[in-house]
């Protein structure tokens, strides 16, 4: 089955992170043990606004996010790297809701978090 693609305009401003999974152990004696719990996975956050949605693609984004069922089924999103090569990253909604500000069903406004699938 092929995977769906991810491709909205966002705003040029994002943020992008990092996320490692530590198994921590604390032993009665005090001491710790520590291990890693598989790769890193990347996050990325998304924010959408007036400048560059209209409404439709407003409502395509609710209903993309509607069709995976939140953080349910992964997709394709291409990350631009600093510079300028695009990787297509395999991902999915970081939660399982979505809101959105809108002002007289013409200016809309949400932002979406997406997490690296490994």
């Amino acid at each position: 089955m092929a995977l769906a693609k991810f491709d909205f305009s966002y705003n040029r401003a994002w943020q992008d992170g990092i996320q490692y999974n530590t198994l921590v152990t604390q032993f009665e004696s005090g001491k710790e043990q520590r291990r890693s719990k598989g790769l890193p996975r990347r996050k990325f956050k998304l924010k959408f606004e007036k400048e560059n949605m209209s409404s439709n693609e407003a409502q395509q984004i609710w209903d993309f996010f509607k069709a995976r069922k939140g953080k349910y089924e992964a997709f394709l999103w291409d990350y631009t790297h600093s510079d300028g090569t695009v990787e297509e990253v395999k991902v999915r909604f970081a939660q399982d809701e979505l809101s959105r500000d809108v002002f007289m069903e013409t200016i809309y406004e949400h932002g979406l978090e997406l997490i690296e699938v490994i």
